[in-house]
């Protein structure tokens, strides 16, 4: 991808930035409402702007607004977006957040543009996202391939997608086209797998609303098992909750990051 396929129309530009602008303030000012006791010492929220289907020169104009952080969901999308930006952005790159489902075949390629993956739902994944960064990492310090993003951070930061409703996709199911998450009876085994692998770390928690449920339900329960994992890896206070139609109420619940899609980048484009 050429500098000139990054170039974008001023007027989108703006559109964009307005945007942005406008749901961070939101998420600050329900942020502030949260009670003390749901809020995590770190007291912001993140606000991860979702890309996916959108062209590279969005991210390039979102980039020059000051936006750092995104999030994909499509390895190859994501890695096509990742390389182009790196030559745009060089010296202070984006933060790519993978968030959708992931293949362990796909390991591999994840880790070289991501700084964390939000969908670790089951140990074997966590086995190939720390084999294929460690690999990287050799690769890197032998001259034979770039340094992995996360590095920089001292691993790859693996946020555990938790299923929040019974009748839920199993564990990587969702790699075929279902939600999933792992059960929430999984969880301290697959944070105890991360935390034991090198160059991986444990993050927190992620989920999104069930279908057909109250978010506000599925949130706190989210927010009762990260407390839960808390007490086990104190290190892993994230909560990586809350989309466009439901950010309000996953902030109530304490979310430390949620990954805004729509609300900032308008209709998906009709090719896609």
């Amino acid at each position: 991808m050429t500098l000139s396929e990054l170039s974008y129309a001023p007027e989108r530009a703006k559109e964009l930035a307005e945007a942005h602008a406008r749901v961070r303030a939101e998420i600050d000012e329900w942020a502030a409402e949260t009670p003390r006791d749901l809020r995590p010492a770190s007291g912001g929220v993140e606000l991860m702007t979702v890309t996916k289907f959108f062209p590279a020169s969005d991210v390039a104009a979102l980039y020059d607004a000051g936006v750092r952080v995104f999030g994909e969901n499509r390895d190859q999308e994501a890695s096509a977006k990742a390389a182009a930006l790196a030559g745009y952005a060089e010296g202070d790159p984006p933060a790519w957040n993978y968030i959708g489902q992931l293949q362990s075949n796909k390991a591999k390629s994840v880790v070289k543009y991501a700084t964390a993956v939000h969908s670790v739902d089951r140990s074997s994944l966590a086995s190939a996202l720390g084999k294929a960064y460690r690999s990287a990492v050799a690769r890197y310090e032998s001259e034979e391939g770039p340094e992995p993003a996360s590095a920089a951070s001292g691993g790859l930061e693996c946020l555990i997608q938790v299923g929040l409703d019974d009748a839920g996709a199993t564990p990587g199911e969702a790699a075929q086209g279902a939600r999933g998450g792992a059960d929430p009876e999984d969880i301290w085994r697959i944070a105890d797998h991360i935390a034991e692998a090198d160059g991986l770390r444990v993050g927190g928690l992620m989920a999104v609303a069930p279908l057909g449920t109250a978010p506000g339900q599925a949130f706190e329960k989210l927010w009762n098992l990260s407390v839960q994992l808390r007490h086990r890896h104190p290190e892993a206070w994230k909560i990586s909750a809350g989309m466009s139609n439901d950010m309000r109420e996953a902030i109530r619940w304490g979310s430390t990051s949620v990954r805004v899609g729509s609300a900032i980048m308008g209709r998906r484009p009709s090719n896609t």
